[in-house]
């Protein structure tokens, strides 16, 4: 059974802002940042919810930054004029990717929560809620890169998603007790999951492509 979290005596820095204390933990105290948060009483559910959706416009800005300078530099050398959809070409996409990506997240955590629900006693405690959301806020931070050209911004949003991965498995690690073969079962599972999702919502498209097309 998976156990609640430990009390740990971590110190954290008082900032009057408590999204930049996570942020800081996670990127500078990676292996406290989980336990930190636990311990908070200014951050919650919210507050995450919402540090996630501001990071993820970070891609978006990015995208649109990067055009823009290629837009000038083409200008520049070739006289071509651009319009504004040259500038904000692939933003959109992006940010629906990132904002799908956070909401993917957030059903593996709470498959997480819930999946060994069955083998529970009377006494069940659930395990730690949020911990996926935390680990991932790397990635979702890494859409800033997307300035970058491809397939540099590619690949460091998919070095993001591991370390991502390693966050989140240490944290399991410390606060719940998790091996490796637990947490390489659970992501099976979860990949298990989306795939019948992905097969139900294909299945469901073609039945009314087939009838109303």
């Amino acid at each position: 059974m998976e156990q609640t979290n430990k009390n740990n005596s971590i110190e954290t820095t008082v900032s009057t802002n408590p999204w930049l204390n996570l942020l800081e933990d996670i990127f500078f105290r990676p292996h406290y940042a989980f336990e930190s948060f636990l311990n908070r009483e200014d951050m919650g559910s919210r507050e995450i919810w919402k540090l996630h959706i501001f990071l993820s416009t970070l891609a978006p800005i990015s995208k649109i930054f990067s055009n823009f300078a290629k837009a000038i530099y083409h200008f520049f050398l070739h006289r071509s004029a651009f319009s504004l959809s040259d500038i904000t070409s692939g933003s959109l996409q992006i940010w629906i990717f990132f904002l799908v990506a956070i909401s993917a997240i957030r059903f593996a955590d709470i498959f997480r929560v819930y999946y060994k629900r069955w083998d529970r006693t009377a006494n069940w405690n659930p395990p730690v809620p949020w911990v996926l959301m935390i680990g991932f806020i790397p990635f979702t931070a890494s859409g800033i890169f997307f300035f970058l050209p491809t397939p540099f911004n590619i690949g460091i949003m998919l070095l993001s998603f591991v370390y991502s991965l390693n966050l989140s498995y240490q944290a399991l690690q410390n606060i719940s007790n998790w091996t490796s073969e637990d947490f390489l079962s659970y992501l099976l599972q979860v990949a298990i999951f989306f795939s019948i999702i992905g097969l139900l919502f294909t299945f469901t498209y073609n039945i009314y492509r087939t009838i109303f097309q």
